[in-house]
């Protein structure tokens, strides 16, 4: 399991699990920006075959890319 980012207002945790496809979102905020986090997550992740899990705490687009980048290069062997 690979985790980038933390559980604190303004940020996102993001974990990597390896098997089966799927994307998980949890967010407070999914009603308003549910649709546009999945698909931040989606466009960065397409080929990874992992259970990815997102867990939104207020993060603007450029913090929830860079804590995907993250723990993609992580998941991929890069020490970070």
């Amino acid at each position: 399991m690979i985790e980038a980012g933390t559980r604190e207002k303004g940020d996102a945790l993001v974990i990597i699990e390896p098997g089966k496809r799927e994307v998980i979102v949890k967010s407070k905020l999914e009603r308003l920006y549910g649709k546009a986090i999945r698909a931040t997550v989606e466009e960065m992740t397409r080929e990874i075959e992992a259970k990815i899990t997102v867990e939104d705490f207020g993060a603007l687009d450029w913090v929830l890319r860079a804590r995907l980048e993250a723990a993609i290069r992580k998941y991929g062997g890069e020490k970070i």
